[in-house]
């Protein structure tokens, strides 16, 4: 790995215990935000690549250094998502809804403007299978929850050569900035 890679993975590294460390505390009894849930050691070392990514990005000094930057960030998530799976993970669920065909759709945040998500809608779920079947256990739990939970949640990313796992977004500026893993959930369970 070379060393602006390593820099910038410590710098996510940093930034987020910063933010988990300053974030804590507040005792007015709302949900936790995203950054003070804490989950396994994979989730973390995921959010913060992606979010050392974002950050080298931006300040790249061309579109050649940027579009380079995902490279770097693709190897590190395939070294740390190991069989595309996720076990465990937490995260807040930022959208809650069905497409036209009645089956669910969800995106849960890991971080500020780092989702996971399943498709929504069934042309681009082809092959991923992610929307939630509405007959599904899964689909029942979700019915009982809302924006803004606070949830514990296994799934399998979607495979991409691109990024190693699935992202959704059609530019190279949306998925470094924004972006939206595509995960077919296996479970997803409400934290108290």
């Amino acid at each position: 790995m070379n060393i602006a890679i390593k820099a910038a993975a410590f710098c996510g590294v940093s930034a987020l215990v910063i933010g988990m460390i300053s974030g804590s505390g507040s005792g007015t009894g709302k949900s936790a935000p995203v950054a003070e849930l804490q989950g396994p050691s994979d989730q973390t070392r995921f959010t913060s690549a992606v979010v050392s990514a974002r950050a080298s990005y931006k300040s790249a000094p061309n579109e050649l250094a940027a579009g380079g930057i995902r490279s770097g960030r693709q190897q590190t998530i395939c070294n740390i998502v190991i069989n595309q799976s996720a076990s465990d993970w937490v995260g807040k669920i930022t959208k809650l809804t069905s497409n036209g065909d009645g089956k669910g759709v969800i995106s849960i945040s890991l971080a500020p403007n780092v989702q996971v998500s399943t498709w929504n809608n069934s042309v681009s779920d082809l092959g991923d299978e992610t929307l939630i079947d509405p007959t599904s256990q899964l689909f029942k739990v979700l019915a009982t929850m809302k924006v803004g939970d606070p949830v514990k949640f296994s799934g399998r990313f979607s495979s991409s050569r691109t990024d190693c796992v699935g992202e959704q977004s059609v530019t190279l500026h949306g998925s470094m900035t924004d972006p939206a893993f595509t995960m077919r959930f296996t479970s997803i369970n409400k934290l108290s």
